[in-house]
C-alpha cells in the first residue's frame, strides 16, 4: 500500500521535473530566432501574406510558456504595408494546459500601426485571387475528413489584455479622404468566464479631406463586460461613455455626446434588454428601456422619453443655421414620450405623445423593419403656424405698393429652379394622417383641418386636404406622380360657403368684397419648377359668390358719372366711394397651357347686370378681359338722372395689362361707347326738336297728315 501511495505521488512529481528539465534544456539550447525564416515562409504559405520579423523572438517554457516578439511588418505581395507592430508579449502557464485550461498573464500589444488603403485597383488588406485560393485550399485540407477537431477549452483565466499606443489609418485614394485613429488604448481587467471584466477605452479620431483636417472625435468608454460563453449570454453593465466632437461646421464650440446604459444579450433565447439611463447631445437628453425578442423577426417593447429641449439652441450647437421665426420663443420647448410595442418585425410607438411649444399631439407611429414602411397618425389641438414663419422683411409692404404703382411691366420670368425633389418622393413609403382642432396660418383660422397622405413607389396621394373655414368648408385633394418624367401633378378643389369678407379681413385687415363663395377646380400640370408647372397647367374651374357687397365703389354711380362727364365735355364730378351689393357673381373657366379663359362671367349687381369674357395669361402674367355693365332697373334713376332709354344698354369696361398694373389703370370704361351713346341721344333730341318746328310750318301748308308723312321720310321716324 505504501508502495502504491509512493507511486501515485511520485509519478506527477516526475512529470513536473521532466517538464522543468525540458524547459530548461529548450530555453538554453534552442533559439527561436533560428526559425524566423520558417515562420515567415509559413505565413506566406498558409495566408499568402508577407511577414517580416525584424526584431527578436524571446521565449520561456516553465512555469510560464512565454513569448515576446518585436518589430514586425506585414503586407500582401505587391501591396503597401498593411501593419507594423513594435512589441507583443504573452505567457501561459504550462501545467494547466495539460487539463485544457488556459491561465495567462497579461497580454500586451504595443505600438500597432494598421494602414488600410483603398484605391481604384482594390485594397491592401485582401489577398490576391491566386494567394486567396491557395490559402483556402490549405484551410480545406486542414479541416478535411479524418482530421480530429481540437479539444474544447474547459476554462480560461487571463490576467489582462492591453492594446497600447495603437494607430489605425484608413485612406480612400479615390475620394481623397482619410480617417486616422490615434493613441488608441484599450485595457481590460481580469478575463474570466462568468465574471465581470472591467474595460477602458480611449482614442482620438481625425477625419481628413485632401490632407485638410475637417473633424476630430475623442471617444472615452468605461464598462463592466460579462461574457458567459457556455450559455451565450453577454452583459454590459455601468456603460459610461462620451465622444467630444470638433469640426469646422461646429465653429469654435466642441460638441459632446454622452451615454450611460446597461445591456443584456442572450443569444440562445434571442433576447436583448437595453436600459438607457441617459443619452445626451448638447441640450438634447433622452432615456428609456428597450427589450428585443426574436432576432430574425424581432418584437420590440419598451419606453422612450425625450426631455424638453430648445431646437434653435440645438441647431446652433450642431453648427447649423437656426431658423429665424416671427415668434422668438418658437421651437423652444419640444419633447416626446412613447411606449414601444407592436407585432413582430414592426416598431410601433403607441401611445405617442409629442408637444411643440404650446401644441400637444397624440397618436401612434410604426415602422415595418422588413419593408421600412412608415405609418403615422397624429391628432393635435391648436397650432399657430404663423409663429414659425420668417419675420416680414423690412419695408416689405412699401416695396409691394411701389411695384404696383410702377411702370406696369410685369416680371414674366417664372423661376426655373426645381422646387419639387423627385428622389425623396420616390423613396417615400409612408401612410400618414394628421388632424388638428384649429390651425392658424397666414392670418387665417382653419377649424378641424386634416390631411391624409399615402406615398408609395413614387406615387404620392393627398386624398384629404380638408378644413372648415369661416362658415364654409374646404374639401381638396392632390396627387404627385414621381414615377413619370416629367413629374405629374393633379389637384381637385372644392370650396363651399366660405365667407369671403371674414377671410379677407383675416388676411389683410380689410374686406373690399363680402359674400359666400362656392368654387370648384380640377387641374393638372407637369414639371418640378414654377415655370414648368405654370406653362403646363390645364383643367377647368368655376366659382359662384352670392349675397355680398363690393366695397369701395358704387358701380351705378361710376357709370352715371362717366355718362355725365362725357356729356359735360370732361368736367369730372366728385366721386364718393360707396358700395355695390350683388346677388350672385360666377363663371366657368377653362385652362390650357397656363392660359385661363372665360366667356360666361355674370354678376347680378344693384340695378345693373355685369358680364365678362376674356383670358388671363399666367405664363406672361397678363390679362385681356372685357366687362359689360348693363342698367337693368329703374332704381338707377334714384342715383343718376340718366334717361330711361339707357336701360338695357351695355357699357363696356376693358381690363388689359400686366398683373402689377395698378387697378385704376388696368380696368377703364370704354369711353367711345359712352360717346357714341350720347351722340345718338343728342341726335334723337335734335330730331324731336327740329321735327316739331317743321311740322308746325307744314301743317299750315300741307295739313296734319301730309306733314307727318313728309317728316317721317326726312328723319326716318
Amino acid at each position: 500500500m505504501k508502495l502504491l501511495t509512493r507511486l501515485l505521488i511520485g509519478i506527477p512529481v516526475f512529470i513536473v521535473v521532466l517538464i522543468v528539465a525540458a524547459g530548461v534544456i529548450l530555453g538554453v539550447f534552442i533559439d527561436p530566432n533560428d526559425y524566423r525564416d520558417r515562420i515567415e515562409q509559413a505565413a506566406r504559405d498558409s495566408a499568402g501574406i508577407e511577414l517580416k520579423i525584424n526584431g527578436t523572438i524571446d521565449w520561456s517554457v516553465f512555469p510560464w510558456l512565454g513569448l515576446e516578439v518585436t518589430d514586425i511588418n506585414m503586407r500582401y505581395p505587391e501591396q503597401p504595408q498593411l501593419a507594423q507592430l513594435e512589441r507583443a508579449q504573452l505567457s501561459v502557464k504550462l501545467l494547466p494546459l495539460l487539463g485544457a485550461n488556459v491561465e495567462m498573464s497579461g497580454i500586451l500589444v504595443d505600438g500597432l500601426e494598421l494602414a488600410l488603403v483603398s484605391n481604384a485597383s482594390g485594397n491592401n488588406w485582401s489577398a490576391a485571387p491566386a494567394d486567396a485560393a491557395s490559402a483556402a485550399e490549405i484551410a480545406e485540407q486542414g479541416a478535411g475528413p479524418g482530421k480530429d477537431a481540437a479539444a474544447p477549452l474547459r476554462s480560461f483565466d487571463i490576467e489582462s489584455f492591453e492594446l497600447r499606443n495603437a494607430q489605425i489609418r484608413y485612406s480612400d485614394e479615390v475620394a481623397g479622404s482619410r480617417i486616422e485613429v490615434r493613441d488608441l488604448n484599450l485595457r481590460t481587467g481580469r478575463l474570466v468566464p462568468e465574471s465581470p471584466i472591467p474595460l477602458e477605452l480611449a482614442a482620438s479620431v481625425h477625419q481628413f479631406q485632401n490632407d485638410t483636417e475637417i473633424a476630430t472625435a475623442t471617444p472615452q468608454l468605461r464598462a463592466d463586460v460579462l461574457l458567459d460563453l457556455r450559455s451565450q449570454r453577454y452583459q454590459l453593465n455601468g456603460l459610461d461613455g462620451s465622444v467630444t466632437l470638433t469640426s469646422a461646421s461646429l465653429g469654435a464650440n466642441a460638441l459632446t455626446l454622452s451615454l450611460q446604459a446597461n445591456a443584456d444579450l442572450d443569444l440562445d433565447d434571442q433576447i436583448l434588454n437595453f436600459g438607457l439611463q441617459k443619452l445626451a447631445l448638447a441640450n438634447l437628453e433622452s432615456s428609456g428601456q428597450i427589450s428585443v425578442t426574436g432576432f430574425q423577426q424581432p418584437t420590440i417593447k419598451g419606453e422612450l422619453r425625450v426631455a424638453d429641449f430648445n431646437l434653435k439652441q440645438l441647431l446652433q450647437q450642431l453648427g447649423q443655421q437656426a431658423p429665424i421665426t416671427r415668434d422668438a420663443d418658437a421651437l423652444s420647448r419640444i419633447g416626446l414620450s412613447a411606449t414601444l410595442g407592436g407585432p413582430a418585425n414592426t416598431l410601433t410607438l403607441e401611445p405617442l405623445a409629442l408637444h411643440i411649444d404650446g401644441t400637444d399631439f397624440n397618436g401612434r407611429a410604426s415602422l415595418n423593419l422588413a419593408t421600412m414602411a412608415q405609418s403615422v397618425t397624429l391628432a393635435g389641438d391648436r397650432f399657430d403656424a404663423d409663429r414659425y414663419l420668417p419675420p416680414p422683411a423690412e419695408g416689405e409692404q412699401s416695396s409691394t405698393g411701389s411695384a404696383a404703382g410702377g411702370s406696369g411691366q410685369a416680371d414674366t420670368g417664372w423661376s426655373k429652379e426645381e422646387i419639387i425633389p423627385v428622389e425623396p418622393l420616390q423613396a417615400l413609403n409612408l401612410d400618414a394622417i394628421l388632424d388638428l382642432e384649429q390651425l392658424q396660418v397666414a392670418g387665417l383660422t382653419l377649424n378641424r383641418p386634416g390631411i391624409t397622405v399615402n406615398a408609395h413607389n413614387g406615387l404620392v396621394k393627398l386624398s384629404r386636404i380638408n378644413a372648415d373655414l369661416y362658415a364654409g368648408t374646404l374639401r381638396n385633394s392632390a396627387t404627385v406622380d414621381a414615377r413619370q418624367t416629367p413629374l405629374q401633378l393633379s389637384a381637385n378643389l372644392n370650396v363651399a360657403g366660405v365667407q369671403i369678407g371674414d377671410a379677407l379681413t383675416a388676411l389683410s385687415g380689410d374686406a373690399p368684397l363680402t359674400g359666400a363663395l362656392d368654387a370648384k377646380a380640377g387641374v393638372t400640370a407637369r414639371g418640378q419648377s414654377l415655370h414648368a408647372i405654370i406653362n403646363s397647367l390645364n383643367g377647368t374651374a368655376s366659382f359662384n359668390a352670392r349675397d355680398g357687397v363690393i366695397k369701395g365703389i358704387d358701380m351705378a354711380q361710376t357709370v352715371c358719372q362717366g355718362i355725365n362727364n362725357v356729356a359735360s365735355l370732361g368736367i369730372n364730378a366728385e366721386q364718393v366711394d360707396q358700395s355695390t351689393p350683388f346677388a350672385t357673381i360666377g363663371g366657368n373657366f377653362t385652362i390650357k397651357d397656363g392660359v385661363v379663359s372665360n366667356r360666361d362671367l355674370a354678376a347680378a349687381l344693384d340695378a345693373m347686370q355685369l358680364t365678362g369674357r376674356g383670358s388671363v395669361d399666367l405664363p406672361q402674367t397678363a390679362l385681356d378681359y372685357r366687362l359689360g355693365l348693363t342698367i337693368t332697373s329703374n332704381l338707377f334713376n334714384e342715383t343718376c338722372s340718366v334717361n330711361n332709354r339707357l336701360e338695357g344698354v351695355e357699357f363696356p369696361v376693358n381690363c388689359k395689362g400686366a398683373f402689377d398694373t395698378p387697378p385704376a389703370q388696368l380696368c377703364r370704361p370704354d369711353a367711345s361707347a359712352f360717346t357714341n351713346l350720347l351722340k345718338a341721344e343728342a341726335k334723337r333730341k335734335v330730331q324731336e326738336k327740329v321735327g316739331s318746328q317743321i311740322e308746325e310750318k307744314l301743317n299750315e301748308k300741307l295739313g296734319s297728315e301730309g306733314a307727318k308723312s313728309l317728316i317721317k321720310g326726312l328723319f326716318g321716324n
